[in-house]
């Protein structure tokens, strides 16, 4: 068996053998989680072709390369943010409008108040100024 690396011998020679496979495949499955990652992050094909050749052709140092210059967030987690963001400016105009009906139904609620203390003041003062009514004074202690 010819000397892979310059070992020689069945047990270190299985060894790199086994190693060599082992970082074939990982090497593999970076290309395909670089694939997946930049599906999810870039919305145009050049930028994800890009990213996978980076990762074909450079071993491992692409995959790093590609993790560096990733965008930081994902484009359904850009569409969420700006959902939310959208939602929440909905949300503040409703409280805002809210806000301003409460001022109005408090104010009417004010003015109604005046309105009845000032009709209450009117028909006491109407009470206080009308003559006494006419008839028979009784004594508390007198019954009829």
């Amino acid at each position: 068996m010819p000397a892979l690396l310059g070992i020689e011998g069945e047990g270190p020679s299985l060894a790199v053998n086994l190693l060599t496979v082992f970082l074939a495949i990982l090497w593999l499955a970076l290309i395909r989680w670089t694939y997946s990652d930049a599906g999810q992050r870039f919305a145009h094909p050049g930028p994800i072709r890009l990213a996978v050749a980076a990762a074909a052709l450079l071993p491992f140092v692409g995959t790093i390369v590609y993790m560096i210059v990733r965008p930081q967030e994902s484009l359904e987690d850009a569409r969420e943010r700006e959902l939310s963001i959208r939602s929440s400016k909905a949300l503040i105009q409703v409280l805002g409008e809210l806000q301003e009906r409460q001022r109005d139904i408090h104010g009417s609620v004010q003015r109604l108040e005046q309105a009845m203390l000032a009709s209450r003041r009117r028909a006491l003062e109407r009470q206080a100024q009308a003559p006494p009514q006419a008839g028979p004074v009784r004594e508390p202690s007198e019954r009829p």
